[in-house]
């Protein structure tokens, strides 16, 4: 029996279901109650579940804007820091030029820290020591130049304004989730719902769950490693090298003859428990079913006669 609880906290709460998914689910269901809706029982349905979806769409719409937004503002932020790095490297060596040497007082003042000041230090740092530098050219602009003066200020004043960019774009895209999951919440309750309708007014239905649900859409599509064997009789053989994980399913069919048993090893060595298959017999097995870890599944051929099977590891 399914828990209470569980209808009640919502039947699509699973973290393995993305908004993506949801979207996807709640769309391809919405035409199937449009097609099958009866005397129109399910128009409620069909109207909520088209606005719920509605929303989930949009605010997965914006957070994707959001974040090209982001990725670009960090882009643009990052080129032009590095554009003032380059720029000062160069002009580092002319200031000394124009201050008579590095180990005068002006260039002192200036360069405090030569290029350690801008090279790997945090943004924060970053800007403050570019802030001073552009102080130092208005108080040596005599010096320096004014070419100097103004070069760097507008170079910073495009670093400051991609910044500013990116970190109002980081702050949109965490609301951005913020209201997706939100929206993805509501899409949920009324798939819940729709379940719930589905079962009361198809009550010991065995076509109804297919008529307005195809919960593969839900997940992501699952993939197979097929395995085929015909073990000699009086062996025991390897069928496969397995890498472990408790979500991982075997998938038996005994095709020959022969009687096999199929059981998991660790490093070699057999752990865990066996099952026997007999001739045409399918089995449903998780690798935990096994044992706790392995590194490999074999096979037993204990008859007179050569066996024949398909293990196919699902994961």
């Amino acid at each position: 029996m399914i828990a209470p609880q569980k209808i009640i906290d919502g039947l699509f709460q699973d973290r393995d279901i993305i908004a993506e998914r949801l979207y996807n689910f709640a769309v391809d269901s919405t035409s199937k109650f449009e097609n099958n809706n009866p005397d129109g029982i399910y128009d409620d349905n069909i109207s909520n579940s088209q606005t719920a979806a509605a929303n989930l769409h949009s605010a997965r719409t914006q957070k994707t804007g959001d974040i090209g937004t982001r990725i670009g503002g960090t882009t643009a932020k990052d080129n032009a820091r590095t554009s003032i790095e380059k720029y000062l490297a160069i002009q580092i060596l002319a200031a000394a030029v124009a201050f008579g040497g590095k180990q005068t007082p002006n260039f002192k003042e200036t360069y405090p820290n030569g290029m350690e000041s801008f090279y790997k230090v945090s943004k924060e740092n970053f800007s403050i020591n570019v802030e001073v530098l552009i102080v130092k050219a208005l108080k040596f602009v005599d010096i320096l130049g004014i070419p100097f003066k103004t070069t760097i200020t507008s170079m910073f004043d495009t670093y400051s304004n991609a910044n500013d960019t990116q970190i109002e774009a980081v702050s949109d895209v965490s609301t951005d989730i913020t209201l997706e999951k939100a929206a993805a919440l509501v899409l949920a309750d009324q798939l819940t719902d729709n379940l719930c309708d589905v079962g009361h007014y198809n009550r010991r239905s065995k076509t109804a769950l297919d008529t307005y649900f195809d919960f593969s859409l839900l997940y992501p599509a699952k993939q197979k490693e097929i395995h085929k064997g015909k073990p000699a009789s009086h062996t025991e053989t390897e069928v496969c090298g397995i890498e472990y994980s408790d979500g991982k399913r075997t998938h038996i069919h005994n095709q020959g003859a022969a009687i096999l048993i199929f059981g998991m090893k660790l490093n070699g060595v057999k752990v865990g428990e066996t099952f026997t298959l007999l001739p045409d017999q399918k089995a449903n097995l998780a690798f935990k079913d096994y044992f706790s870890n392995g590194t490999s599944i074999y096979v037993i051929n204990n008859t007179e006669i050569a066996g024949m099977f398909q293990l196919d590891i699902i994961f």
